[in-house]
């Protein structure tokens, strides 16, 4: 398999073993859980704008976008660290979002291993399922989102590791 294939290939699988450590804190630390993931994702969100600022300023660019992409990922990682409770109040809206894009790359590569990996086309097309199903009940039921969320995320990054590393 060509290097940068499997570069990528390896990126997935670790993905994967994120997404089955996040949902492995969700079932067992929820509330922890959530505000550890809005607390760290703020600190990237204002790490990357000061960054983005910092560039701006030494490039003495004229195009203000770098600034104002900056000041906006500072904003948003203020919001995520100082308001966590507001985060979280719709996290279940972005856990289904992240399960359902989840569900559709699992389709696109079901349908792309159904000639070459017969068996893999069918783990890969259980395990796509199972994710939408997963983010239709997130969706619909708000007070099981935690729990459902946390198997589904569990189950997406272990499809991930599965059908990837037999690829």
């Amino acid at each position: 398999m060509d290097k940068k294939i499997s570069s990528v290939f390896k990126s997935y699988v670790v993905d994967g073993l994120l997404l089955i450590a996040l949902g492995i804190a969700m079932l067992v630390w929820p509330q922890e859980a959530l505000k550890t993931l809005c607390y760290v994702t703020g600190a990237v969100f204002a790490v990357m704008g000061i960054i983005k600022i910092i560039a701006f300023l030494a490039k003495k660019s004229k195009n203000s976008s770098g600034m104002f992409i900056g000041l906006l990922q500072i904003a948003i990682g203020c919001v995520l660290i100082f308001a966590s409770d507001f985060f979280i109040s719709f996290f279940h809206y972005i856990t289904a979002f992240i399960l359902l894009y989840g569900a559709i790359m699992m389709f696109i590569n079901a349908y792309n291993l159904r000639k070459v990996f017969g068996m893999m086309f069918m783990v890969s097309l259980i395990f796509a399922i199972v994710t939408l199903i997963f983010a239709i009940i997130i969706i619909t039921n708000p007070p099981f989102f935690i729990i459902l969320g946390g198997i589904a995320l569990i189950i997406e990054g272990l499809a991930m590791v599965v059908v990837l590393r037999t690829i």
